[in-house]
């Protein structure tokens, strides 16, 4: 399979939107009971077609496969996490279908490029996307001043500690997201960098 992996383009939202529902789908968000799936692929479809989102105060990049996208990886400096969660409320409070916008908490550490969220889509998973979004990961944000990738990864969710452990990250603390426990992972951004 020759994949791409490339920075989204605001024509990518569409093709983005039912990947990253499935995640919002899996967080089990109360918000979300009575969202209809087209409302909500409507909202994510204008979330990330937002530049600050795909490239500005946030980061998407995406994997294509024949220039469809079957894998996404979206995440943010974490001194931009309230200006990205913001983008979030504001997109999803205007929506029609909403009753109340979508809120994400404080999950990133100073220093830290949070992944916040890695998609794949089903008929592609186990041929290795997601392990070549994270290989690619580091060069694609290494010029944001980070030290480090960081992302959550939910304790019910063992098959994807298990692709972070090899991707090289380790668990670096606990903390629950709703009423979910998840461990917090890291990994330096520059291999064989000191901590400065």
């Amino acid at each position: 399979m020759s994949m791409q992996i490339r920075k989204a383009q605001p024509q990518d939202g569409a093709q983005i939107a039912p990947l990253i529902a499935m995640i919002y789908r899996d967080m089990e968000m109360p918000v979300l009971k009575d969202v209809s799936e087209a409302d909500l692929l409507d909202m994510l479809t204008k979330l990330y077609s937002l530049p600050e989102n795909l490239d500005g105060l946030a980061q998407t990049f995406v994997a294509t496969l024949k220039d469809k996208v079957v894998g996404v990886v979206f995440g943010h400096p974490a001194h931009n996490e309230v200006a990205v969660n913001n983008l979030l409320k504001h997109v999803s409070g205007e929506q029609s279908g909403f009753t109340a916008p979508l809120e994400l908490g404080g999950e990133a550490r100073p220093g830290e490029w949070y992944l916040s969220m890695l998609a794949v889509d089903p008929k592609v998973q186990g041929h290795g996307v997601g392990s070549q979004l994270l290989t690619a990961l580091p060069k694609l944000v290494s010029g944001l001043g980070a030290a480090k990738l960081s992302l959550n990864v939910d304790d019910g969710n063992p098959r994807a500690a298990k692709l972070y452990h090899r991707q090289g990250f380790t668990v670096d603390g606990q903390l629950m997201i709703g009423v979910h426990p998840y461990e917090h992972m890291v990994k330096p951004i520059t291999e064989g960098a000191t901590e400065a």
